[in-house]
C-alpha cells in the first residue's frame, strides 16, 4: 500500500516537473527571441542614429548652399536693378499711353535740359502708383539720381521724388550706414555710398571703401593707412556701425 502511495506521488511530481521543465524551456525560447528584438532594435537604433547624422550633415550642407544661392540670387536682382528709378508723384494718365516717351521728356523738364546733351534713353516705364523707368545708361541714371537730390522737383504743382529702385536687402544694407552718412554730411567729408552697400570716404587724398561690420576692413586704400575713425576725428570705428 505504502509502494502505491509513494509512486503515485513520485508520478505526480515527475508529471509537475516535466510541466516546469517546458515551462521554463517556453520561457527560455521566449527570452532569447526577446534579447534577438532587443540586438535587432539596438541595431536599428544606431542605424537611425548614423542615418539622422547624416541628414543632419546633408541638411547643414544643403542651408549653406541656400544661403549662398540666396545671396546670389539677391546679388542679381539688385544688379538687374541697378539702372531701375522710381519717380513718385506723376498724376496717373500723365504718360498718354507713350510711357518711355513721356518719361524721356520728364526727366530733362525736372531736372534742366541743360544737364543733358541728349534725350535720355528708357527702356521701359509702368506706370501704377509711381513709375518705375529703367534708365538705358547707367551714367545717366547716376546724373539722374545727383541731380535729384539736389534740386526741388515740381511737375504740375506737384512734388516729384526720384528714387533708386533697390531690393528689400539692398536698402536693409544701406540703412546701416544713415547715422554715418548723416555725420559725414555734417563734417563736410566727401563720400558715396556704391552698390550694394559699400561706404566710399575722401579724405586727406585718401579713397577707402567700407562695408558694414566690426572691423570695418577696406576694401581699396590709396595713400597712407588710416581708420575709419581717424578719417572722422578720432571716433571709434564701432559708434559708426551698428555693433
Amino acid at each position: 500500500m505504502w509502494q502505491k502511495i509513494s509512486k503515485n506521488i513520485l508520478q505526480s511530481i515527475n508529471e509537475r516537473f516535466n510541466k516546469f521543465e517546458l515551462s521554463f524551456q517556453r520561457f527560455i525560447v521566449g527570452q532569447q527571441a526577446l534579447t534577438e528584438r532587443v540586438c535587432d532594435m539596438e541595431k536599428q537604433a544606431e542605424d537611425h542614429e548614423q542615418r539622422i547624422g547624416d541628414m543632419e550633415t546633408s541638411l547643414a550642407e544643403l542651408q549653406q548652399e541656400n544661403k549662398v544661392l540666396r545671396s546670389k540670387l539677391s546679388s542679381l536682382e539688385g544688379r538687374s536693378r541697378c539702372n531701375i528709378i522710381k519717380i513718385i508723384g506723376v498724376p496717373e494718365g500723365e504718360e498718354k499711353g507713350r510711357p518711355m516717351e513721356f518719361v524721356s521728356h520728364l526727366i530733362p523738364k525736372l531736372l534742366g535740359a541743360e544737364n543733358f546733351d541728349k534725350s535720355v534713353v528708357i527702356d521701359s516705364a509702368p506706370h501704377a502708383a509711381y513709375i518705375i523707368a529703367r534708365v538705358h545708361l547707367a551714367e545717366e541714371k547716376e546724373k539722374i539720381i545727383q541731380l535729384g537730390r539736389w534740386h526741388a522737383l515740381d511737375y504740375g504743382g506737384q512734388r516729384i521724388l526720384i528714387f533708386l529702385d533697390y531690393t528689400v536687402e539692398v536698402m536693409e544694407q544701406r540703412r546701416g550706414f544713415r547715422e554715418a552718412l548723416k555725420l559725414l554730411r555734417e563734417k563736410n567729408i566727401q563720400h558715396s555710398l556704391h552698390f550694394p552697400a559699400w561706404l566710399h570716404i575722401h579724405h586727406q587724398g585718401q579713397v577707402k571703401a567700407f562695408i558694414l561690420a566690426l572691423s570695418l576692413a577696406p576694401e581699396k586704400n590709396e595713400g597712407n593707412s588710416a581708420s575709419f575713425g581717424e578719417a572722422m576725428g578720432g571716433v571709434s570705428d564701432c559708434s559708426w556701425v551698428h555693433c
